[in-house]
């Protein structure tokens, strides 16, 4: 299984081209693709109404949604990761950078200075 990195991420899952339009849907609807090789003389697939064509040495680097591809064959390798919820709100703690009466913990600190450390 593939690891979920966000944004533009270092893929860990090759899938090739018929497998990912086949289950676009389904199974790799929450997944993103980096980029896409050729795995054989030609190799070709459309995404987002782009047609790509390349050969066994070609390389497209593109940050792919499967559900935007409308044709892809086995040839048309696309390297890719598990993204959920890549678009979902973040969540978590933030403190504030502002300086309120010093009782942030992001106040600056003074190395140094005979005592004057906030």
């Amino acid at each position: 299984m593939a690891g979920n990195y966000g944004g533009n991420s270092i893929p860990t899952t090759p899938i090739d081209g018929a497998t990912l339009l086949a289950s676009k849907t389904t199974t790799y609807k929450n997944w993103k693709c980096t980029s896409v090789y050729g795995n054989a003389a030609s190799a070709s697939f459309t995404y987002m109404g782009e047609a790509f064509t390349m050969d066994e040495n070609g390389l497209v680097n593109l940050l792919i949604n499967p559900g935007g591809l409308t044709a892809a064959d086995a040839a048309a390798i696309f390297l890719c990761y598990e993204c959920n919820p890549c678009g979902g709100p973040m969540t978590g703690i933030t403190t504030s950078s502002f300086y309120s009466g010093y009782t942030s913990l992001n106040h600056p600190t003074i190395i140094g200075g005979a005592g004057l450390n906030n």
